[in-house]
């Protein structure tokens, strides 16, 4: 079994890619029920990870509803959750990962700088759309995130590794060192600058650097440039934290999951299922055959750009004053419409 050995490979910066990889293996190897084996796989192995992944979204989602119903976990708790995930764990998981990726070990230009460049244009798009449809201050943050934002990690990793192996996932998780402080960046200034009390561009920018999403995310690429390597107590101790993260803000979503309202806003959120899950991969796969980009690097490029929207989206719009019913339903929606599309990106680009 591989996950001892990456237990203690994880002791080095670059034992940390190496340890998620050898996870995401054994876990393949487990739901295909048979002995790991490397190199690509077939894409029976992606769609049973493309429900793995989703499965657990649901389930917890549904558990935060539940606890919310039995008021287990009231409006104030998922509030102060939601504020634990996106000032404490969140910036644990930027630090921990991105900061101790090896980015010299699968590095393509082409790739970062079509993926950035995708993010960008789509942010530019959602913002343009928020501000022609007159939608409220605290609507136009949240499409702009949920648009371009994605669970990137959780979900879009293991489908990568099931059909492109090893090297497909050090590609993707290097990319996503470079990629994730461009997408906090944009997120957390769109966020900030519709916020009611904002005050002059020097504030705005000052708050937006500060945010510990951002300034979690560019410290790890700047340790990751210094090739780093945590002390062990502080390594376990990032990972303790980091661990919060997902449970967090999926429990947190779910207490404040108001089902009721997703018809008034059936608009917004087919703007934002159209421009994560189709316009923004497209968009990846044309800039990367205009950079003639390799066929597997155009393909794992397109599939980043292809996960349906971050589950900590939520905690973050509901801190920086976006509506919190609105970024809930974009993660839910996104998720569930991403069976059918991503499996959809993952036949073309299948090459």
């Amino acid at each position: 079994m591989a996950i001892p050995a990456a237990e203690i490979a994880a002791s080095s910066a670059s034992g940390r890619l190496l340890a998620m990889t050898a996870w995401f293996e054994a876990m393949a190897a487990v739901q295909r029920g048979r002995p790991r084996r490397r190199g690509r796989v077939g894409l029976d192995s992606a769609a049973v990870s493309v429900l793995a992944g989703l499965v657990p979204v649901f389930l917890m989602v549904a558990v935060g509803a539940i606890a919310h119903r039995l008021r287990v976990l009231d409006d104030a708790t998922a509030n102060g959750l939601n504020r634990l995930v996106t000032n404490l764990a969140l910036p644990a998981l930027f630090i921990s990962t991105v900061g101790t990726a090896p980015l010299e070990s699968a590095f393509s230009p082409r790739l970062i700088a079509a993926t950035a460049a995708t993010t960008v244009v789509i942010t530019a798009i959602a913002l343009a759309l928020s501000s022609m449809w007159r939608l409220p201050p605290s609507h136009r943050g949240v499409l702009a995130q949920g648009a371009q934002r994605g669970n990137i990690v959780y979900f879009t990793f293991p489908i990568i590794l099931a059909i492109y192996g090893r090297p497909g996932l050090q590609l993707a998780a290097v990319t996503s060192t470079l990629l994730i402080p461009v997408m906090n960046l944009l997120a957390v200034g769109a966020l900030e600058h519709y916020r009611s009390e904002r005050k002059g561009n020097v504030r705005f920018l000052l708050r937006v650097l500060a945010n510990p999403l951002v300034s979690s995310a560019l410290l790890g690429l700047l340790l990751a440039a210094l090739h780093w390597q945590p002390w062990a107590w502080l390594d376990n101790l990032l990972k303790t934290l980091a661990a919060m993260a997902f449970p967090g803000a999926l429990l947190a979503l779910g207490a404040q999951l108001g089902v009721g309202q997703l018809r008034a806003l059936r608009r917004t959120l087919a703007a934002v299922s159209v421009l994560k899950l189709v316009a923004m991969p497209a968009l990846a796969w044309w800039l990367l055959h205009l950079l003639h980009a390799p066929q597997q690097v155009t393909a794992i490029g397109v599939l980043l750009m292809a996960s349906p929207t971050a589950v900590a989206s939520h905690s973050v719009a509901a801190d920086l004053g976006g509506d919190p019913e609105l970024a809930s339903a974009c993660v839910l929606v996104t998720t569930l419409a991403s069976v059918v599309t991503y499996a959809a990106w993952s036949f073309l680009v299948a090459g």
